[in-house]
């Protein structure tokens, strides 16, 4: 195979166009020096221009990353402005996003805190024209929301009596609702730690951004106190997330995939290669997650943090699977890491990142994307009506199968 580029100077390249065009002229035929020579520079061209589209398309997505282009995929914002005839909307037509949102939402109910009305009562002359009797109405109200320290102190006092023969101390008890947060020995209760999780783990708050934003507000926890109560929380669920891996092992459909993260004392390690016994130094930091859904169709949520892929993490969990468990749907991005290898699986490549890679080379094949799009849309149309009506399983199949397969067959 010849090399990807060929060099060759101006005046050699001048005489290879004056052979070439002299062999035209006169339908003679190339010698074979000159054959080898015009295969390579054409050879070197196609690389050329195969190597200045990966790059237009990296430059677009930095471009999007930096925020210099819109990072938006709709299909109104990456295809050329079109004047179309307005459509009426139809009556119930738009996706209503606030009930879906609010989707298992238990507000908090409000203190009711009542103001009498001290001045004048029920029967009293009207000081304002002297001459009516008031009587009672619909009393005036209006919600406040007030801020405050998530954390609030509470200092506990129980009464103590001591015996004046034999010394002994009798002690208060602490009431039900005090006793559920821990008991009297514990300085942070139960919610204070699980609120510290969630700050962590669901909110992103880091330890020491914590500790800052509890100073500021007056109630001072040090970051290596919330670790420390975390560390806690985390000791008491960890049976709940044990089990949550073994029922997630027999699940039928699993949507599974990576991001970036870091892990600031990570090293490199030596990890063996799947399907191999050779070993590799990995260093890259991932979160993997899964989504296991149930014969029941319940829905268990799974991330790891590591050295690793999403691949290795569905690994660990399907070495649990019972034999007797049907072959499980993995749906992931087309990555070869994603592939599970201990046991037999169907896959299924996820359309929404198919689609985002057609939406990056928009620039270059405008019309051909431009349909694709349009054909995703379709789709999309059609798993919304799948949502609305909420059809199960079986019945989202059929109705794809029959207005999804063909659209994609085209």
């Amino acid at each position: 195979m010849s090399k990807p580029f060929t060099d060759i100077d101006g005046q050699a390249l001048e005489a290879l166009i004056a052979r070439v065009t002299e062999a035209k002229e006169n339908t003679l035929a190339l010698s074979e020096q000159d054959s080898q020579l015009l295969l390579d520079a054409l050879l070197t061209l196609a690389s050329m221009q195969d190597r200045l589209t990966h790059h237009n398309v990296t430059i677009h997505k930095l471009r999007k990353l930096l925020g210099i282009e819109k990072s938006s995929e709709k299909q109104s914002d990456v295809t050329p402005k079109k004047q179309k005839p307005a459509k009426p909307q139809k009556p119930g037509n738009k996706r209503q996003t606030s009930a879906s949102s609010d989707k298992g939402f238990t507000p908090v109910k409000p203190t009711v805190v009542i103001h009498p009305l001290t001045t004048i009562s029920k029967g009293d002359n009207c000081p304002e024209c002297l001459t009516g009797k008031v009587y009672k109405t619909e009393p005036g109200s209006f919600l406040r929301i007030t801020g405050h320290s998530p954390f609030t102190p509470e200092q506990h006092v129980m009464e103590r009596v001591r015996c004046n023969t034999c010394g002994a101390y009798f002690t208060a008890e602490l009431p039900p609702d005090v006793l559920q947060e821990g008991p009297g020995t514990r300085k942070y209760g139960y919610s204070a730690c699980a609120l510290m999780a969630i700050y962590k783990y669901f909110a992103g708050l880091p330890f020491y951004r914590q500790s800052s934003i509890q100073k500021l507000l007056g109630v001072k926890i040090s970051a290596s106190t919330v670790f420390d109560q975390i560390e806690l929380v985390c000791n008491a669920i960890y049976p709940v997330f044990h089990h949550l891996l073994n029922l997630s092992a027999d699940a039928v459909h699993y949507a599974i995939d990576d991001t970036t993260h870091r892990i600031l004392d990570a090293k490199p390690i030596e990890k063996k290669i799947r399907n191999s016994d050779k070993t590799q130094l990995r260093s890259g930091v991932y979160t993997s997650g899964v989504i296991a859904t149930t014969k029941n169709n319940q829905h268990i949520v799974l991330f790891e943090t590591n050295i690793g892929h999403a691949g290795e993490f569905i690994d660990s969990i399907l070495q649990n699977r019972s034999q007797s468990s049907a072959q499980p749907i993995i749906m992931s991005d087309a990555l070869a890491s994603n592939r599970p290898t201990v046991r037999e699986t169907m896959g299924s490549l996820c359309n929404s990142h198919a689609r985002r890679q057609f939406v990056d080379v928009i620039n270059h094949f405008p019309e051909e994307v431009e349909h694709i799009l349009t054909r995703y849309g379709e789709i999309w149309s059609h798993e919304h009506h799948v949502e609305e009506q909420q059809l199960s399983v079986a019945k989202r199949l059929e109705y794809h199968q029959t207005h999804s397969l063909p659209v994609m067959a085209e």
